[in-house]
């Protein structure tokens, strides 16, 4: 870099004039999160095109977009609409985004609770009898309540023993 160059650079950093560094800040913050999501986005569509060979021309085409949108997208730039995330999805056979049924608290709370006192009985369970030919007893969900079944069977085809009824 010559001696002009690092000069004006120079000149530039004690400027009289305003810097809209501030400005830009406030905005970050302001847009954070979905600025966040979209960087989420264009990492898991750029994960995409690569697993499935596809180019960013490739993906333009198959959403009827042009490549300049597609571009905002992989920089994680675009602020998407439902409507994009579902050609995006559609385009690359992927899932971008779920939406989660609302549950109150506190009915959150209590399948916690729940969840962790069928985890107790299991490991009580587990470790007192011989694992080779373990099976649960009946009693088991009668005891924990109708909702701990789904529980239940992704614990016993997790340790790989067979469900009961």
């Amino acid at each position: 870099m010559e001696l002009n160059e690092r000069l004006d650079k120079f000149e530039k950093l004690v400027s009289d004039k305003p810097s809209n560094f501030l400005s830009k800040l406030a905005q970050y913050k302001a847009n954070k999160k979905w600025i966040d999501h979209s960087y989420n986005v264009a990492t898991t569509v750029l994960e995409a095109l690569k697993h499935k060979g596809m180019s960013q021309k490739d993906l333009a085409k198959k959403m009827n977009v042009s490549a300049q949108q597609v571009n905002k997208i992989i920089k994680g730039k675009q602020n998407l609409t439902f409507e994009t995330i579902g050609k995006l999805e559609d385009a690359l056979g992927i899932l971008l985004m779920e939406i989660i049924s609302y549950n109150p608290v506190s009915e959150i709370k209590i399948n916690a609770t729940q969840v962790k006192s069928v985890e107790k009985i299991l490991t009580k369970e587990l470790t007192k009898n011989d694992l080779a030919d373990y099976s649960f007893s009946d009693n088991f969900r009668q005891k924990e309540g109708v909702q701990m079944n789904v529980v239940y069977n992704n614990l016993t085809q997790a340790i790989k023993y067979p469900k009961v009824g």
